[in-house]
């Protein structure tokens, strides 16, 4: 697989400005390694000053600034570039990646990427078949909408209530993943899903790189850079991983697939699916980005981490028409969001396009491509 926009699948761990070093001058991020911090610290004599002056300003300390300002390190070494220069000999740097955003004002919390007990990124197996799922599901929904008439009146009439709708939306999957069994029950381990297995994708070529958050917003309509910034996939990056589809009529055949062409268009699908929900409202404003997923020109699937409410949710394709799903996606945001002023989504619920810039481009988060190389049995 390769990465055609910067890609997000985040480990759950959150940097801080006392974590890492921001040089504006290189446009690259340097994360500690912890124990080689400490070594060198000690080794000058300084962790008591460093650790009084993090205690100090625990919320607003920066690393930068602090070996920019501290006495020892300037005199010995000059440079803050010698000063880094030295902590990477010495290990108390981890990794470094380059930023991409605003240089002036740099980052603030960086949302970590997921690394394997190396340290090198990863794309866990349960995130692809997740992202896989969720594009089967839509496509098998979409064929066959009659079925599930009453499941869309039942979400209609608990519209904005959340924990009504998540029932009501499992008990959808479940009923469309799942066959009954003799006793009239639904048993997981009778699931279609058993027939698809994906294993960890490994990062073949390419690294990462820090992104940051940017809303196109319809009130009003222009790009906002917000002060989350995430660790993601370069543009470019490649992946290999393991995808194993069983065709039989009890598992994937069921839902329509009955080999990697298949697979790959249903995905695709889904992909131009999205297009067609999104480009009424924003093409306007984002033509060039939107036109990256029309057709599927430039992305076979969309994964992870910010690429949008549509990417992730069945509603708009279990939904007779565009308008009783923007009503219902709109309540359910009113009720998740107080203050998102979703009461005037009337086009398009929710009422921002995910973006992430890279090379001077903008682009939609999380544009993947897919070739399958030789099968294996």
């Amino acid at each position: 697989m390769v990465c055609n926009s910067p890609v997000f699948v985040g480990s759950g761990e959150k940097f801080m400005k006392s974590q890492y070093i921001y040089s504006k001058d290189e446009r690259k991020v340097y994360f500690l390694d912890e124990t080689g911090w400490i070594r060198f610290l000690n080794r000058h004599g300084i962790l008591d000053d460093f650790s009084s002056s993090l205690l100090n300003n625990p919320v607003h300390f920066s690393l930068f600034s602090y070996i920019s300002r501290q006495i020892r390190l300037r005199n010995k070494y000059g440079s803050v570039r010698n000063i880094l220069q030295t902590m990477k000999q010495e290990g108390a740097i981890l990794r470094t990646d380059p930023f991409e955003g605003n240089y002036n004002k740099g980052p603030k919390d960086i949302h970590g990427f997921t690394l394997d007990v190396y340290g090198d990124p990863y794309i866990p197996g349960s995130s692809l078949k997740g992202a896989f799922r969720t594009a089967i599901l839509m496509h098998y929904i979409f064929q066959n909408r009659r079925l599930y008439k009453q499941n869309w009146e039942r979400l209609k009439t608990v519209a904005g209530k959340k924990c009504d709708m998540g029932k009501i939306m499992t008990q959808l999957e479940q009923k469309v993943a799942i066959p009954l069994d003799t006793n009239g029950k639904r048993n997981m381990v009778n699931s279609y899903f058993r027939g698809l297995s994906v294993s960890d994708a490994k990062l073949v070529s390419g690294g990462l790189c820090i992104v940051p958050k940017m809303d196109l917003g319809l009130h009003p309509a222009r790009t906002h850079e917000r002060s989350l910034f995430r660790e993601a996939l370069t543009l470019g990056s490649k992946l290999e991983f393991t995808l194993g589809i069983d065709d039989s009529e009890s598992a994937m055949g069921h839902l329509g697939i009955h080999g990697f062409g298949d697979f790959k268009k249903i995905l695709q699908n889904f992909v131009n699916f999205q297009y067609e929900v999104l480009k009424i409202p924003f093409e306007p404003y984002a033509q060039d980005e939107l036109e990256d997923i029309r057709h599927a020109e430039y992305a076979d699937f969309i994964l992870g981490g910010g690429t949008g409410y549509i990417s992730k949710t069945l509603l708009y394709a279990l939904a007779p028409n565009r308008e009783d799903a923007v009503d219902v996606v709109r309540k359910l945001m009113e009720a998740l969001f107080k203050n998102g002023h979703h009461d005037k989504d009337y086009e398009i619920s929710p009422h921002t396009l995910k973006l992430v810039e890279s090379n001077g481009y903008r682009y939609l988060m999380g544009l993947c491509s897919l070739k399958g190389a030789e099968a294996l049995c």
